[in-house]
């Protein structure tokens, strides 16, 4: 027999909800809480202060009849695309015990044609490949690409790949690794990305990718290489280690040897004394994220960034 339930949507603009929120999504995801606190700070609330949502993050909940949060997601203004603002929908998690009742996709459709209503887009990036159709099923399309590879070093020295490589080589003998600041990392990135179809970063996503983006001993992880060849964001991999969460080529490089990512990524791994790293990139390999509320034909061009671990 199906299962019944009464429930509703609120913003969680209460602390009472604004808590169970939390609670659901450090239960689901395993996030610390101080993470979600200062996710939603970035996006200008401040949830220590009773402040539960802004106009660039609000959650949103499903509760029952006891006003028990059973299901939550948390929308925020990540940028613009296509001339439009863009929100992402965040954190999607439903109380193991209310599973099969619809209450995600419920959820997920009020945010969708809230941000719709305003002119918006609306984003999703699925945590696996088996919840696109899922999402598919609620509005959302396949749009958004990136590639994740393996970049190695053979005894200590990144691989030389072909001919055209060797002549970077030649002139790139040893990586320099620079510091970024937000703001100079995103003038960076726009000028690599030019002329790709991209989301342009709002400043509170460039302020949290900035505070996101820490190499072990603490410092910035968003670094120049080699004055201007590469742009990279460092994240945490799933073993705790350390992966390139973006990294961005500059196009003059890409024409020279399509291999060059990897050239440098592996100059990185080097860098950072390790035989390997894993690096995500622009590419067509896997659906990174998807949207609803654009008319236009899939696009394997078109490119999210950087990931929020």
């Amino acid at each position: 027999m199906q299962r019944k339930s009464n429930f509703r949507i609120e913003i969680a603009d209460t602390k009472d909800k604004y808590e169970g929120l939390r609670t659901l999504w450090c239960e689901v995801f395993n996030d610390e809480e101080s993470f979600i606190d200062g996710l939603y700070a970035f996006f200008g609330a401040n949830p220590r202060e009773g402040a539960y949502a802004s106009e660039a993050v609000k959650g949103y909940v499903c509760l029952d009849e006891n006003d028990k949060v059973i299901s939550a997601l948390t929308c925020f203004r990540s940028g613009d695309f296509e001339g439009r603002p863009a929100y992402t929908s965040y954190a999607i998690c439903t109380d193991p015990a209310c599973r099969g009742l619809g209450l995600a996709g419920a959820l997920v459709e009020h945010v969708r044609d809230i941000v719709l209503k305003e002119g918006a887009v609306s984003i999703i990036s699925p945590a696996e490949p088996s919840l696109e159709e899922f999402y598919g099923a609620h509005g959302y399309r396949p749009f958004f690409f990136a590639k994740a590879c393996e970049a190695e070093t053979d005894d200590g020295e990144a691989f030389i790949f072909d001919e055209e490589d060797s002549e970077y080589e030649k002139f790139h003998p040893h990586l320099v690794a620079e510091s970024l600041e937000g703001d100079e990392f995103n003038r960076y990135r726009e000028e690599f990305l030019s002329g790709r179809s991209h989301l342009k970063l709002s400043e509170e996503m460039i302020a949290l990718i900035y505070n996101e983006s820490r190499l072990p001993d603490g410092s910035c992880g968003l670094m120049l290489i080699n004055k201007g060849d590469a742009i990279c964001a460092m994240g945490e991999a799933e073993d705790g280690g350390q992966e390139i969460a973006e990294l961005l080529v500059n196009p003059k490089l890409l024409q020279l040897s399509p291999e060059i990512e990897g050239e440098i990524a592996g100059r990185i791994a080097e860098f950072f004394g390790k035989e390997s790293i894993v690096f995500h990139a622009p590419g067509a390999e896997v659906c990174q994220s998807m949207i609803a509320g654009l008319d236009a034909d899939k696009n394997e061009e078109a490119y999210y960034g950087f990931p929020i671990n």
